[in-house]
């Protein structure tokens, strides 16, 4: 009886030291006509079940993110995802379904701009986000209700 209660316990232990599933399910894209001073540009949604991987590629700069991204999709097939696209200014994108073969716990997005304004995004903070590109950055909010 010891034994199963012991267990028990470590399986509820297990359970609790999960991190929660990533809440973003959808990202649309807005793209200013002067984006990236009206020039395509490269950009990456990155989904992974490993928060270690997450802090990894956020410790990268964008640059080196897109470097290395073939290398890093397999090496950590498994646990990362990754959705790429070169886009061009003045388009609206979405929405962009969020989903892997496992459980995501972090989303990000490589922002691959000219300069110092690439950068990363990090995903979460709403069900539906709106990354807005302008020509100079991006910012990342709630998507609206009619989107």
């Amino acid at each position: 009886m010891r034994i199963l209660l012991f267990l028990l316990i470590l399986l509820l232990a297990a359970c609790a030291s999960k991190p929660p599933p990533l809440k973003t399910s959808q990202l649309y894209l807005a793209i200013a006509p002067d984006a990236n001073g009206n020039s395509a540009f490269r950009l990456d949604v990155i989904l992974t079940s490993d928060p270690a991987l997450a802090a990894e590629i956020l410790a990268l700069t964008p640059a080196a993110w897109f470097a290395q991204r073939q290398q890093m999709a397999a090496l950590h097939a498994s646990t990362l995802k990754v959705v790429g696209a070169e886009l061009v200014p003045g388009q609206a994108y979405g929405p962009v379904a969020l989903t892997a073969k496992f459980r995501i716990t972090s989303g990000l997005v490589a922002v691959g701009y000219d300069g110092a304004a690439a950068d990363f995004a990090v995903l979460g903070a709403n069900p539906s986000e709106l990354l807005t590109l302008n020509r100079t950055g991006f910012a990342l909010s709630a998507a609206g209700a009619g989107k």
